[in-house]
């Protein structure tokens, strides 16, 4: 196995100086790493909190560095696993944790939902897409990391793809250890992308719910145990920090009400401009799915022409809020997942072409959250390792952070600000028909 050798050290504002191995340097000065530059952390936040600006670039090295924390200290306590085994183990962390961004669009999730989604993609699908067929990125992988340490290609794309433990393609044994922790590392309900992207928004928004997490701690007292991840019961309190700093990111950054128009107004622009763009091309060809950034789709003179680009450059919210509610959780699946966003969309675009007389598609959206980014959704449960050596799986929904938010899934109306003249009326039919006004509960 080749040796690991430092070849570069970054300066970062979270985790101070990142150093970076020869094989990542490779695959960082490749066109489709680069490209994250120009691709936008929380492209909507900044319309919120003007120094959200930060980019998927940063986000990717950071989650590298804590997936290497993570790995070194997960397997250095392991005396069967020998020294060149630790150091392939770290490699793989860390590759994974650069990787797994690099199928964004422009604009990160607001692309996903608006374009990748409705086609039965996501950018982990497009990141292994690109891992395995971008030139760039294979030839590193030939030069500098393959025969060196033992790392295919193949493997690294199909855990960046992987959505489920059963899919993950590092299963083998190092002694008796396992690489199937490693699974938990990069997608885990305390992952690397999860702390690094909690602290890396909390920074750049201000919003503060992640700063002064001791993620470290996570790191050291997490042990493997077969092919499971457990956390020590000591930083049960660190856990719950994360959690809570999670889901207050959720309700006050992620889902703020003007970020969420302006996901909907860059949506519009993307749909509307998908072959200027020539996306269904791009969707196929890696090369050229990696010309697409913010930039290139703000730059381009036909979409500049477009009146949603005029909102975006100049931070027009085209958007009023109309009616919100912010639901028990209780309440969630006995309306809202069981009768369907699209179908209450439609509902009520019917109310308002009664009162205008005329249809405009444009006129009104509902937004409610796409479910797997609330963390009170998943499915996923943690393993607490107790004093007595026992193990309990804790769901996450049944941790400090199910416990004391009660109100977590948003409902909102949004009408096109050049139908004001309509807003009160739409809003007391909207509120006839989901609820009276005393039931809800604003949260800004």
């Amino acid at each position: 196995m080749g040796a690991l050798k430092y070849t570069t050290i970054i300066k970062d504002p979270i985790h101070g100086y990142i150093r970076l191995y020869e094989h990542e340097k490779c695959l960082i000065d490749t066109a489709p790493f680069q490209r994250l530059r120009r691709i936008s952390q929380l492209p909507t936040s900044q319309y919120v909190y003007p120094s959200a600006n930060h980019t998927r670039f940063s986000h990717s090295l950071g989650v590298m560095y804590v997936s290497g924390v993570f790995a070194e200290n997960l397997y250095s306590d392991e005396d069967e696993v020998e020294s060149s085994e630790r150091s392939r183990l770290l490699v793989v962390a860390r590759l994974i944790g650069l990787l797994h961004d690099i199928g964004h669009g422009p604009f990160s999730h607001t692309f996903e939902d608006h374009v990748l989604i409705p086609r039965g993609l996501n950018h982990e699908v497009m990141g292994g897409k690109i891992v395995r067929e971008h030139p760039e990125i294979v030839r590193c992988f030939e030069k500098c990391i393959e025969k060196e340490f033992n790392v295919s290609v193949e493997h690294v794309s199909k855990a960046i793809e992987s959505p489920v433990l059963e899919t993950w393609p590092f299963r083998s044994k190092v002694g008796n250890v396992s690489e199937v922790p490693l699974y938990y590392v990069i997608k885990g309900p305390y992952s690397a992308d999860i702390i690094d992207y909690l602290l890396r928004d909390s920074y750049f928004t201000g919003a503060n719910y992640g700063l002064g997490l001791d993620w470290t701690r996570l790191a050291y007292h997490s042990k493997i145990v077969g092919d499971s991840l457990v956390l020590e019961y000591k930083a049960r309190d660190v856990l719950d920090h994360l959690l809570l700093a999670r889901l207050y990111m959720f309700k006050t950054v992620y889902y703020h009400k003007t970020s969420r128009a302006f996901d909907k107004v860059l949506g519009t622009i993307l749909q509307k401009t998908e072959q200027v763009l020539r996306i269904p091309e791009a969707l196929e060809q890696p090369e050229l799915y990696t010309e697409l950034d913010d930039s290139y789709v703000l730059a381009n003179p036909d979409i500049r022409k477009l009146e949603e680009a005029r909102y975006v450059l100049n931070r027009i919210i085209p958007y009023k809020l109309v009616y919100e509610i912010i639901q028990p959780l209780e309440k969630v699946s006995s309306t809202l997942i069981k009768i369907g966003r699209s179908l209450i969309e439609g509902i009520i675009k019917e109310e308002f072409s009664k009162l205008a007389g005329a249809l405009d598609d444009e006129a009104v959206f509902v937004d409610s959250p796409r479910l797997p980014t609330n963390p009170m959704f998943e499915e996923a449960e943690i393993s607490i390792l107790k004093p007595d050596g026992s193990i309990t799986k804790t769901p996450i929904r049944e941790t400090v952070a199910g416990i004391m938010p009660h109100e977590v899934n948003f409902f909102r109306v949004y009408l096109h600000r050049k139908h004001i003249d309509y807003l009160d009326r739409l809003r007391t039919r909207v509120t006839a028909l989901f609820g009276s006004a005393d039931e809800l509960r604003p949260f800004y």
